[in-house]
């Protein structure tokens, strides 16, 4: 438990004794943690900062534990790891924290730990380190700041409404300059994430909020549907397979809809709660004709064999590509969750592959970087389902060209005859 009377570094410290000791999710515990007491901002601020900073620059920060203190990070007890990586942060990448305030705030913090006994190891090795000159690795960790946007796409068939409110809000926006070329949608990003979910834009469904790999996804993929289904007279039906939280198959449905006359839209995910999610974001957008229901992706229908012509499977999957905005994902990913993911994909691939007509397209994606979940396994099913051809491959890299998450992409369609 956190002391009645308590410096800002104990919440750090204990928001990372769950991160690291009992896997529980960064975002979850700083949320936590800031709901139940009460905090300000400029202390929030800073939290969140350590925290994320830790965990970004893991790999360097136990670099250097390893290479000053006596017990390596393999070795120490957990309590004294972790108040040892928040301290080296602080002296490596918090040029405002004074060296010798964050060795007494470790030190304060283990006093009152079951193993105070050790504050003269804390002491004595921190101080050792702040004698060593700045580590250059440091620098190479650094993940790019820049790429922390909030991308969103407008909605509006005009943009002014939106772009009007964001300027007399002195909210700053900025136009998608990455090399991702859109066709069809409108991309913008912010800084200030909590700036769009206020906007009235936001609030009266004008907008969604969403990364410009996903936005991506949909342009191209709407491209290939004017391709092949080049009749806007004929009923078209859409199937998002693992739907929440929605955005990609809101956004199909606003980009088909300008042009097609028939047409059906169903999302599904496995439980009530990402049904929800789903729900509350086609209700805020005034969508009244996309159909909800609550299945597995890994369970077959029958009643659903060649059924639609598309079907989108954005998978589960490690998430890796999305690791500047949730950087704790690192540590909950290893071979063996990766392998068991594999075989989840696989599994809803198969499945969805029966529910698509003849000439359809198939849309598979992850938001991570492995190759294992990405191309082998398109090339394991492709090999397996000669009724198949890739149409389409793009994987989308975590820099400053793409400034998207990292993202895969793959559409296949089904031959009309084979």
């Amino acid at each position: 438990m956190i002391r009645t009377h308590k410096n800002v570094r104990e919440y750090s410290f204990y928001i990372l004794c769950e991160v690291f000791t009992n896997e529980k999710l960064l975002n979850n515990e700083i949320d936590k943690i800031f709901n139940t007491y009460d905090l300000k901002d400029e202390d929030k601020s800073f939290i969140k900062k350590e925290c994320t900073g830790v965990i970004e620059n893991l790999k360097n920060i136990d670099y250097i534990i390893n290479l000053y203190s006596k017990v390596k990070t393999h070795k120490l007890k957990k309590e004294i790891l972790i108040i040892f990586r928040l301290a080296i942060y602080e002296m490596l990448y918090m040029d405002k924290v004074p060296e010798y305030a964050t060795i007494n705030e470790a030190v304060n913090i283990i006093k009152h730990t079951k193993i105070k006994y050790l504050s003269g190891y804390v002491n004595a090795t921190l101080k050792n380190i702040a004698n060593k000159e700045k580590i250059n690795e440091k620098e190479e960790s650094n993940l790019n700041n820049e790429l922390k946007k909030c991308y969103f796409k407008i909605l509006n068939c005009n943009d002014e409404k939106s772009i009007n409110e964001f300027n007399d809000k002195n909210i700053v926006f900025k136009k998608y300059d990455g090399d991702l070329d859109f066709k069809y949608s409108s991309i913008y990003y912010v800084d200030k994430y909590k700036y769009i979910l206020e906007s009235n834009s936001f609030k009266n469904g004008d907008i969604i909020i969403q990364d410009a790999s996903s936005a991506y996804l949909v342009d191209r993929l709407y491209d290939f549907i004017i391709k092949f289904y080049d009749d806007y007279n004929k009923m078209i039906k859409i199937l998002d397979a693992c739907s929440a939280p929605g955005g990609k198959i809101i956004s199909l449905h606003y980009l088909m809809t300008k042009k097609y006359k028939n047409y059906y839209f169903e999302a599904r995910d496995i439980s009530e709660e990402k049904i929800s999610k789903i729900n509350d974001n086609i209700e805020r957008l005034n969508i009244t004709d996309i159909k909800l229901n609550i299945k597995d992706a890994t369970l077959y229908n029958e009643n659903d064999f060649e059924d639609y012509d598309i079907i989108l499977c954005d998978v589960p999957c490690s998430g890796l590509g999305v690791i500047n905005k949730k950087p704790d994902i690192i540590l909950k990913t290893d071979e063996k969750k990766i392998k068991s993911l594999c075989k989840l994909q696989n599994n809803i691939l198969e499945v969805s592959k029966k529910y698509l007509k003849k000439g359809g397209i198939l849309s598979y994606s992850t938001c991570t970087i492995t190759k294992e979940e990405n191309e082998d396994n398109i090339c394991d099913f492709l090999s397996c389902n000669k009724d198949f051809e890739k149409i389409y491959e793009k994987r989308i890299e975590i820099n400053d060209s793409s400034k998207a998450d990292g993202f895969y992409m793959c559409f296949m369609r089904k031959y009309n005859e084979y």
